[in-house]
């Protein structure tokens, strides 16, 4: 396994990340404080007790999860999970910052999203789960870049539930107009790009998220440019300046000139009605995205197509896959005794894992792409006709699991980088400006805050 390692720091134990002050209920954890005292054979051995445990857990997406919860209980009747909604994610994440800082409150089990993971980790608010034999038998489970998102350094801090590989959806009825076929390189993107906007310059091919780092940062994942590298706990060597981010950088700010790419800020009622309306013909973005279609854009039915996202490459067949979102599920360190730890840790496993909870988890929209092997594998969600693209769209997402570049590194101060990213990258996506100048000072702003928290940057 390529372990995807991301960075800590034992000086960012300080709470820096996060206005919190560590203790209270989680006595003061540290990264190695906070190693959960289970191996393997305790986990199967809590599903086989009969001692009463209560689990409490936080999760955005709980609705979705009941089923799977009940099912859960219904064969494990000695396990109760008190399962409560936070509401929104951005909510969630509130509640979960103000019960460390009370120093109480922490539930049991809390649902993540990867890029949120490591600042939690750091902080020694969760439990590493590396004990004997677990990586091994559960590690096995899994999407294997999914399984790499949940290690911070060298501990693992959960289990996937969700991955979000990229996608794209085109617009085959703009394509067909304009005589443009889907194209399958990022040269061939460019020139269908030209075509369209030169046909009609009120339409652009696709868009570049001006709200946040998502789309730029999973487009230079998926080239494998490497803006940063981690190494174990403390060491980080930034170099958003090399070859191929440079070329990603040059790239799209082509597009833009080119009027291919058209810079706009995503999820606002504007930008919704404009994609409705057809002035972008194509969305790149996670596998979730297609599940929000049907719901969000019913007059588009029998309109858009999935695909495989362009390869920076020059065949199709050389297509490397970034990721944008996916959660998790994590123990959290208020969680003390060892029978609780491994019910814990039996139950986030059973529940993203276990075929009958897989099942019930398709419930959720059928937009919930687990990144369970149970999931991937089974040529009955495969196969799955969706009647809204006319295609077997979880072919197209399953394929572009497979294709994920695990080469690539999490960052602990995730809202940190999109702050200064749009602060810094943003201001240049627009027509003439200098996408390539600002990954410097972009780098420099990252270092800079890295060295102020504790981090050892080169």
């Amino acid at each position: 396994m390529k372990m995807r390692k991301v960075i800590a720091s034992i000086s960012l134990i300080a709470c820096s990340l996060v206005p919190v002050a560590c203790g209270g209920n989680l006595d003061n954890a540290t990264i190695e404080r906070s190693k959960a005292s289970i191996d393997y054979a305790d986990v199967e051995n809590a599903l086989r007790s009969d001692k009463d445990i209560t689990l409490s857990m936080w999760a955005w997406s709980s609705e979705g999860m009941k089923p799977s919860v009940a099912a859960f209980e219904k064969e494990y009747p000695h396990i109760k999970i008190d399962l409560k909604s936070t509401g929104a994610s951005a909510d969630h994440y509130i509640k979960i910052q103000n019960a460390i800082k009370a120093q109480k409150g922490l539930p049991d089990i809390v649902q993540l999203e990867y890029d949120y993971l490591p600042q939690y980790a750091v902080q020694g608010a969760l439990l590493d789960l590396s004990g004997k034999g677990i990586d091994e038998n559960i590690g096995k489970l899994y999407n294997e870049a999914a399984w790499d998102n949940v290690h911070v350094g060298d501990g693992i801090y959960g289990i996937p539930q969700d991955q979000a590989p990229i996608a794209a959806w085109y617009r085959t009825d703009i394509l067909q107009q304009y005589g443009i076929e889907i194209p399958t390189t990022w040269k061939e993107y460019e020139e269908a790009g030209i075509k369209l906007h030169k046909a009609d310059p009120s339409k652009y091919l696709g868009f570049i998220d001006t709200a946040s780092n998502r789309q730029f940062i999973q487009m230079l994942h998926a080239a494998g440019a490497q803006p940063w590298k981690v190494d174990g706990l403390k060491n980080v060597n930034f170099d958003l300046t090399n070859e191929k981010a440079t070329q990603v950088a040059k790239f799209t700010q082509r597009l833009i000139d080119e009027g291919v790419l058209a810079p706009v800020a995503g999820g606002t009622d504007e930008f919704n009605r404009a994609f409705a309306d057809g002035k972008y013909a194509s969305w790149i973005d996670g596998a979730w995205r297609g599940g929000l279609f049907s719901s969000g854009n019913p007059e588009l039915k029998g309109k858009l197509q999935a695909a495989l996202p362009p390869s920076w490459g020059s065949t199709p067949d050389s297509v490397e896959v970034g990721e944008a979102g996916g959660s998790l599920l994590s123990v959290t360190a208020a969680v003390k005794s060892k029978e609780k730890q491994a019910a814990a840790l039996a139950f986030i496993n059973w529940i993203n894992s276990s075929p009958e909870s897989i099942a019930a988890l398709q419930t959720m929209g059928g937009s919930l792409f687990c990144a369970a092997k149970a999931f991937q594998n089974d040529s009955k969600y495969s196969q799955v006709y969706d009647e809204y693209f006319g295609q077997r769209v979880n072919e197209i997402y399953f394929e572009a699991a497979k294709k994920i570049n695990t080469e690539w590194s999490i960052l602990p101060y995730n809202n940190q980088m999109d702050s200064d990213f749009k602060d810094i990258v943003v201001p240049q996506m627009k027509n003439g400006g200098d996408i390539t100048g600002s990954l410097t000072k972009f780098q420099d702003r990252l270092k800079r805050y890295g060295q102020e928290q504790g981090f050892a940057v080169e």
